[in-house]
């Protein structure tokens, strides 16, 4: 209802606002008619004066005057000394300029036309009086009357409008956010995968359902993440708090000599550093999907991360019989905005899972591809790769393919590289690299995400 109403004020002022500008105008206009009128008549009759002299200008004034059909006219002929000679008025003093006078004032014409007549009247000097000739402004309150009764029909018709059309849109709006309301209540009573449609009319409710369903997926994404790290913590930990229990039993119950209780006591602490490894790699990936980093970003030349980590692991790939080769040459302008500390660790990931999981003797490749929007870095190798059912899974916290349980390492490494990626609005995608795997990062270009 408030919509309607002020829609309906809106038009209304709108309509009445053009009316008086039409109003003010016409009137302005008719004005500028009746006096143009009356200088007309004041010429012709002064004309006559000097022409055919006073007493045949007295008997065209009286002709005048007493015609029945014009009662929008007035006229006054009088002498010198003020005696009057022919008209249909009396008693009218001289004025200079333009007057004004009420037909109710003037006795000899106040029964005619209408009580609420005005004339624009004007003296003018002829050769022995004084000549008044004035035009009633009739026609003038006959346009006010014209407008005012138009705008009654104008401003209803308006408000009908403008009422309508409101309530119209206001009931589609009210649908729109009931519909809201249910979605947001059902996530509110648990049901995370619940969305808010979308009617494909591309207006501003349309923009809120499409960020309020991106909030949605992130959140729903958030919780799953939280519901299988949970579930995953519970799974792959229980194992080596079992181990480090044992250990610790044993150590404790043990009849052996001091150096077996160092050794036992020694592989307690390394299962425990393994633990709270595990859990810092967790509370970084947390922390990075937050976006607590953000506020580091700036101007990171990705070729030169990429120059920088390649020397960094081509001693290492060389130690474990693999080669490392970097192809990362002129590629113009390769910045992107991001954390230089994260990308590194990206990239380190990526290439110490091809060193982990390889045979020695395995090839690994670092590219970067210059694109007009993107900048696509590979990391490929000629290891033993990932099956294709198995690519979104690598992506899990604490997610190993079976045979890489009997290598070291947590599961949180590409964990990590999916958090860091995201953090900077790329993307990470896994293909074959026959043999071997292929895994493409695409960042956006500064400007163009």
């Amino acid at each position: 209802m408030r919509l309607a109403g002020a829609f309906a004020a809106l038009f209304a002022l709108t309509v009445i606002a053009l009316v008086a500008v039409l109003y003010f105008t016409l009137v302005s206009e008719l004005q500028l008619a009746i006096r143009r009128h009356v200088e007309e008549i004041s010429d012709t009759l002064e004309a006559i004066d000097r022409r055919q002299g006073f007493d045949d200008l007295a008997s065209v004034v009286a002709e005048e005057a007493g015609s029945v059909r014009d009662f929008d006219s007035i006229f006054l002929l009088r002498e010198r000394d003020g005696t009057f000679r022919a008209g249909n008025v009396q008693n009218v003093r001289v004025f200079r300029g333009w007057g004004e006078l009420d037909r109710a004032w003037l006795p000899l014409v106040a029964d005619k036309g209408s009580p609420e007549d005005r004339f624009y009247a004007k003296w003018t000097p002829v050769s022995k009086g004084e000549l008044l000739v004035g035009g009633s402004d009739r026609h003038i309150r006959e346009v006010r009357r014209i407008l005012l009764h138009g705008l009654g029909w104008a401003l209803a018709a308006t408000v009908l409008l403008a009422v309508g059309s409101a309530v119209y849109l206001a009931f589609r709006a009210q649908q729109k956010i009931d519909l809201f309301s249910t979605a947001l209540s059902r996530v509110g009573r648990g049901e995370i995968g619940e969305r808010v449609p979308v009617s494909g009319s591309h207006d501003d409710l349309d923009h809120v359902a499409t960020q309020i369903n991106a909030m949605l997926a992130h959140l729903q994404k958030l919780i799953a993440n939280v519901n299988q790290s949970s579930s995953d913590i519970a799974h792959d930990l229980k194992k080596p708090i079992g181990r480090l229990r044992r250990r610790l039993e044993l150590a404790l119950n043990g009849t052996g000599d001091v150096s077996e209780f160092r050794l036992r006591t020694a592989e307690s602490l390394a299962e425990l550093d393994s633990i709270v490894e595990t859990f810092e790699a967790l509370l970084r990936i947390t922390q990075i999907e937050a976006g607590a980093r953000r506020s580091r970003f700036c101007d990171v030349a990705l070729d030169g991360v990429l120059a920088d980590i390649a020397d960094i692991y081509e001693p290492v790939a060389e130690e474990e019989g693999d080669r490392l080769q970097c192809l990362v040459g002129a590629n113009g302008d390769a910045r992107v905005v991001g954390d230089r500390e994260l990308l590194t660790q990206l990239f380190a990931n990526l290439i110490e899972n091809s060193i982990r999981h390889g045979p020695p003797g395995t090839d690994i490749t670092l590219k970067l591809e210059a694109r007009v929007d993107r900048l696509i870095t590979v990391v490929a190798d000629s290891g033993p790769g990932v099956p294709e059912h198995e690519r979104e899974n690598v992506f899990r916290r604490l997610y190993r393919l079976e045979r890489a349980r009997s290598t070291p390492g947590s599961g949180l490494g590409l964990s990590l590289v999916a958090a860091i990626a995201d953090l900077h609005g790329a993307t990470v995608a896994l293909a074959d690299n026959g043999p071997g795997l292929r895994v493409e990062v695409s960042f956006p270009r500064p400007g163009k995400n």
